[in-house]
């Protein structure tokens, strides 16, 4: 599948990766300076298929 994928990220941790497929779906993975992660799943109609944070089930 075509599109167009960025990614940055700097020497602490931080990467930040996106995909925008030619179709209108997106992929987003997110590594924050604490280790954390987010992904995000998004399908060409708008609707989310992953949306989870790391950070988000830790206690």
């Amino acid at each position: 599948m075509n599109g167009v994928r960025h990614r940055e990220g700097d020497a602490a941790g931080l990467l930040v990766e996106d995909v925008a497929y030619e179709c209108g779906c997106r992929a987003m993975r997110h590594q924050f300076h604490d280790g954390s992660v987010r992904i995000r799943k998004v399908r060409h109609d708008g609707k989310v298929l992953v949306d989870e944070h790391s950070a988000d089930h830790e206690a």
